[in-house]
């Protein structure tokens, strides 16, 4: 016998790991930061339930890709970590501080236009098809259950 909020527990597990391999395979992960940030907590009011998702903010313009308009530039110790990171190949007659600070100058004047990624939506229809439906539904019916039976044993029959 499985709760309904144990249910949605497994789903948000679920869920997890599901966003985190399509971010692995639709090559949005970079530094596991934004993976290791998401997380799912049930809230109960009553007799509703929500599987609340955390993350952190930029996982939104991941998902949609959403870029950074022209105006401030973005830090330039953050662009050399990236091209570290992606192994870019720094031009020989610049160090790595001078190409990422031409860089992080070049997005502060034109911003940026990433292609969407999305990695939200996909997992939650792979989870809910896969497993998600199905387990939510039987909590739904072990706790309904559950309350019929307490219900039933409360009734007094009096002749």
């Amino acid at each position: 016998m499985i709760t309904l909020e144990q249910a949605l527990v497994k789903v948000g597990e679920e869920l997890k790991a599901a966003m985190e391999q399509e971010l692995k395979s639709n090559g949005s992960y970079n530094t596991g930061d934004l993976s290791n940030s998401i997380t799912y907590e049930v809230r109960q009011n009553g007799l509703e339930y929500e599987l609340v998702r955390r993350m952190l903010a930029y996982g939104n313009y991941v998902d949609q890709g959403i870029g950074r308009g022209p105006g401030k530039q973005p830090p330039v110790r953050d662009i050399m970590d990236w091209i570290q990171l992606k192994r870019i190949p720094v031009p020989s007659n610049l160090s790595i501080q001078a190409f990422a600070f031409a860089i992080a100058n070049n997005i502060g004047k034109r911003g940026t236009n990433p292609r969407p990624k999305p990695f939200i939506n996909p997992s939650i229809t792979k989870v809910m098809r896969d497993i998600g439906e199905n387990l939510i539904a039987e909590g739904a019916t072990d706790e309904i259950v559950t309350a019929v039976n307490e219900q039933l044993q409360s009734i007094k029959v009096t002749a």
